[in-house]
């Protein structure tokens, strides 16, 4: 193996491995919407049995790992699902051949697959197969999650087989040979009549066995089985096979000790001893007491429960996975697993809250060597060593591992360095160096954390902002550092940070540094210090006069400084617009008074008085490829009321030209829209914060006839108008003449949005809508909504706009009438009906853009496709939890005392069609240490006064059903309570989506119970 798997845990031994792979062509959001379906089925219980299978999946599996499966039997392929596209029955017979063809790459080890086939429809269809499931798409699939527990339980019988069948074997005392690909070569030629061979043989089989027993769910007889693997491996030294058998037993204590799993996993995962216990008897009636197989391997563990040793306790367990990994690092073939068996104790401390001991082991796995990894195995390792270091508290060694990461991005050895990675990263590892980006966490005289190594960081992340092409970022970071850190730095380190913040400056389109007289804020453009003023005043401001403003600048350097293109501009309250006059000026050492003139163009009350870098921006029209609302528009009464018109008069008709288009971007848009993200934990950065389009230039030359065509977002639109007139004696005869006039324009785009998604919000009725906004003016352009902080982009930039809104109730939209449901074309019903969802939206929303003075709305219609308007839909059910009289939400906090009775409510109204129920909610308490770490063993903190079960009958349409209950806090604290529920109604047909239930997660505080007087 040369990839490790850096996610594993102590509890995946317990798992069979399952790979869930598309066949053919299958759109990606498609396969991901099935593969979490499958996914979800993660625990069966078997029928007839109370043993439960545990399922691991994965749509990406090297198959030289699965040449380790009888080494470690988790790491066996041991199930295949295949999903496909199967359009027509032609292409059925080769769809088929590549369903084998696949599963010949996992064929020695699997133990079923199945293929499912979406589109397919027709006599093929409707045949009945065991390892085939046909349906019609991709949303018409109802019982996947069925088809998945067959197939699991389908495994179970297989691996109940094999395991009884190695624990039985009858071939005499030829027992095989198990072995890792690397040790095949070294057991040639070697004498297996011999003593020493067959403890081997024997020792690796009982470590074998005990691995299928843990899987099969058989938890005592796994520790009998290990234990004694570990006496026969340790008497022939076998010392790879006994780090492995180690590592077993350890796992299999973790299992039983640690039932809610050390991944932060919710659900427990282990059978009780006293259920592993029974199921050993259960094994001794099937086979004689005692017995003894001609391999020496007892086929009934139960009577060797008695002498074998017990399950390990915390200690041991540590001191077990030192051992194994000890002999794991004689072996330079398994790194892997050394690496792996190390992250799975650090988890494991990470739960016994014993933090040195977990660095000492990430410290060895610092200096494991895996061979030559890749920039991104590599990146993919500091990054997870980073977060191991996180989950045991120390944060200084997360941030430099975290930072690491982050250089690796732009190693000399990548062709194309991926600074937007390098800068999200480095980002990241501000906690860890005790440093924030808000000016005001920053008081004066006191100061956290080392000053040299956040000088530095800053440093870089100014150079990350530069290579990303974004100098605006960088001028911030920049004016950053030289306020919070001007007491660290020397002459010469203003010197040069000044020098850096023109070069910056100097490469920025459009920046804007904006002061009131009063109250200044700092611009969304670049953060500067805010500028104070002692006074404020009315004043008549006559037209043509001349308007002289006095200023007083400080200059806190200990140099001259020169500032270039100084302008003033008025806020007014009339309508007009002063004259402006760009000066520079030089600041000496001192302060400094300087005199601002303004020349008004008609009488105006001055209010406001401002100082910004200004640069006029012309303006550009729509983008236009669907066309909503009205184009042209005129009023006629003004005119009419002038007529009739005497010779020689004339009448003026003002017609107004307003466009409502679709804002989303093309497909040439979105391929120039580049994004040099590398992947780090296995996911893309797909949200850099800042793209910046490549000039035209660079990409196509001027002359071809791709650069005429691909970036020609001009639109066109056309339209007719028609005037009718009359007069004199025509008009007495009824005759009338028609004037046709043809209005033509062109439309070029202001803003694209080239993406829509969204993100659940801290209430469970609201969430954000993200929209990536894209500038394609050659100049800055201010973007703004209802209750959202304004983004400004500079000319080609594409930057994320995160909108806060409340979810939306449908429902209450005007519904057609039943003759028009019945004569009118569904699919112009369904576009009337997202164009109805859409408008709604784009009400609430109010985006607007701003270029100077010109304003334009930007409308979301034609641009939220079906997922997201499910999304922003509000769920038809609602839930409401009250704790103690008060309404609770994700970032609400309940207070109580400790020894009173908490009342508890909660309510379920049902805004739907439909009735829905019979619901069981159970209500679990927990503690958060924000590590991670998640405590459920509450038993002695907090009891429910009656169940902490809820039954909900069925609830009808506008109805609504409480449920009361109450809690007693033992102790002080913070608690969380977890509601989970559980769909009654899924057995009658009548599932419903898992996003109807969105109850919240509920935080309570229980406060110290007053002392009385007198007690």
């Amino acid at each position: 193996m040369s990839v490790p798997d850096y996610m594993q845990c102590a509890e995946d031994h317990q798992t069979v491995l399952v790979v869930v792979q598309p066949v053919g062509i299958v759109p990606e959001d498609q396969f991901f919407r099935i593969y979490k379906r499958i996914a979800s089925v993660a625990q069966v219980s078997i029928r007839d049995s109370q043993r439960n299978l545990y399922i691991r999946y994965r749509h990406h599996y090297l198959p030289e790992n699965n040449e380790w499966g009888d080494f470690q039997t988790h790491r066996k392929v041991v199930g295949l699902i295949s999903v496909t596209t199967c359009g027509s029955a032609k292409e059925w017979p080769q769809t088929l051949d590549r369903f084998h063809s696949q599963k010949e790459v996992f064929g020695a080890t699997l133990y079923d697959s199945r293929l499912l086939v979406f589109g397919l429809q027709g006599e093929i269809a409707e045949q009945q197969r065991t390892d085939v499931a046909f349906y019609s798409s991709y949303e018409d699939c109802p019982n996947v999650e069925k088809r998945v527990e067959d197939f699991v339980e389908s495994i179970f019988i297989v691996l109940e087989s094999k395991r009884l069948d190695r624990a039985t074997d009858k071939s005499g005392d030829k027992i095989p040979l198990l072995c890792v690909p690397f040790e095949k070569k070294d057991f040639v030629g070697l004498d297996t009549d011999s003593r020493h061979y067959k403890k081997r043989c024997q020792g690796r089989m009982r470590k074998h066995v005990g691995d299928l027993c843990l899987q099969a769910g058989m938890l005592q007889d796994a520790l009998v089985h290990y234990h004694m693997a570990v006496e026969l491996l340790r008497s022939v030294n076998d010392f790879l096979w006994l780090g492995a058998a180690l590592e077993g037993l350890c796992s299999a204590s973790v299992i039983f000790h640690y039932p809610g799993g050390t991944a932060g996993k919710a659900s427990g995962r282990k059978p009780s001893l006293a259920q592993g216990q029974g199921q050993a008897a259960d094994a001794g009636k099937r086979h004689r007491p005692g017995a003894l197989t001609a391999n020496g391997i007892s086929a009934d563990t139960s009577s060797e429960i008695g002498r074998a040793k017990n399950c390990l306790g915390p200690e041991d367990i540590i001191e077990k996975y030192k051992e194994a990994i000890s002999y794991y690092g004689k072996y330079k073939n398994a790194g892997v697993i050394e690496l792996e068996a190390c992250v799975k104790a650090v988890r494991v401390l990470a739960i016994q809250k014993r933090a040195m001991e977990a660095s000492e082991f990430l410290q060895n796995a610092v200096y494991i060597n895996l061979g030559q990894l890749s920039e991104e195995e590599k990146i993919q390792r500091y990054s997870i060593l980073s977060e191991l270091y996180h989950l045991i508290g120390f944060h200084r060694k997360s941030a430099f591992f975290k930072r690491v990461a982050a250089m690796q991005c732009v190693a000399p050895t990548i062709p194309e360095p991926g600074w937007r990675a390098c800068y999200k990263l480095l980002l990241e590892t501000l906690p860890g160096y005790s440093l924030s980006l808000d000016p005001k966490d920053f008081s004066k005289g006191s100061h956290r954390g080392w000053a040299a190594v956040q000088m530095r960081l800053l440093h870089e992340l100014v150079y990350a902002s530069r290579r990303m092409g974004n100098p605006g970022l960088s001028v911030r970071h920049l004016s950053f550092l030289l306020q919070t850190m001007l007491d660290f730095l020397s002459d010469q380190g203003h010197t040069h940070i000044l020098v850096l913040i023109f070069v910056c400056v100097f490469h920025v389109h459009l920046y804007t540094l904006a002061a009131q007289i009063c109250n200044a804020s700092a611009s969304p453009g670049l953060r500067f210090t805010r500028m104070h003023c002692s006074t404020s005043s009315e004043f008549q401001w006559v037209q043509g006069e001349v308007c002289e403003v006095q200023l007083m600048v400080y200059n806190p350097m200990p140099f001259e400084l020169r500032v270039e293109h100084m302008v003033s501009e008025a806020l007014l309250l009339d309508r007009g617009c002063p004259e402006i006059h760009s000066v520079s000026l030089l600041l000496s050492l001192s302060q400094y008074i300087y005199y601002l003139c303004l020349l008004s163009p008609q009488s105006l009350t001055l209010k406001v008085f401002s100082l910004l870098y200004f640069i006029c921006c012309l303006v550009v029209l729509f983008p236009v490829e669907k066309l909503f609302g009205e184009f042209l528009s005129w009023d006629l009464d003004e005119a009419v009321s002038q007529l009739p018109l005497k010779p020689g008069q004339s009448v003026t008709l003002t017609v107004n030209i307003k466009v409502r288009l679709d804002f989303s971007g093309g497909e040439n848009l979105l391929q120039d829209l580049n994004d040099d993200g590398i992947s780090v934990t296995g996911l893309p950065i797909s949200s850099p914060l800042r793209q910046v389009l490549k000039p035209r230039a660079e990409t196509k030359p001027l002359g071809s006839e791709s650069s005429k065509t691909d970036y020609n977002h001009v639109k066109t639109l056309e339209a007719v108008m028609t005037f009718k007139y009359s007069g004199g004696a025509g008009k007495v005869e009824g005759y009338y003449r028609d004037l046709t006039l043809g209005v033509h324009v062109d439309i070029e785009p202001s803003v694209f949005f080239t993406r829509v998604s969204t993100l659940p919000a801290t209430r469970t009725r609201q969430c954000h809508l993200l929209l990536d906004v894209f500038n394609s003016t050659e100049h800055e352009l201010t973007v703004s909504a209802n209750n959202n902080q304004d983004l400004v982009l500079h000319a080609s930039e594409c930057q994320r706009m995160a909108i806060q809104v409340d979810k939306f109730d449908f429902d209450t939209l005007p519904q057609p009438d039943q003759e028009a449901l019945r004569y009118t074309n569904p699919k112009l019903l369904e576009e009337e009906r997202l164009h109805a969802q859409a408008s709604m939206i784009n009400s609430t929303l109010g985006i607007t853009w701003n270029i100077i003075s010109f304003v334009g709305e930007a409308s979301v219609e034609g641009v939220l496709n079906q997922l997201v308007l499910e999304h922003l839909q509000l769920a038809p059910l609602q839930w409401d939890v009250v704790v103690n009289g008060k309404p609770c939400d994700c970032d609400i906090i309940a207070d109580c005392r400790v020894g009173d009775a908490v009342p508890l409510e909660v309510k379920l109204t049902n805004r739907s069609k439909n009735a829905v129920g019979p619901f069981a909610l159970t209500v679990v308490p927990f503690q958060d240490y924000q590590n991670g770490v998640q405590n459920y063993d509450l038993q002695d903190a907090v009891t429910f006064i009656g169940s902490n079960t809820f039954y909900i009958d069925t609830v009808k349409p506008t109805e609504n059903s409480v449920c009361m209950g109450a809690l007693l806090f033992l102790y002080t604290g913070d608690f969380y309570l977890n509601i989970k529920f559980q769909d009654d109604s899924a057995g009658q047909g009548k599932e419903l989506p898992p996003s109807w239930f969105g109850l919240p997660s509920v935080h309570i505080k229980a406060l110290e119970a007053p002392i009385e007087a007198g007690a």
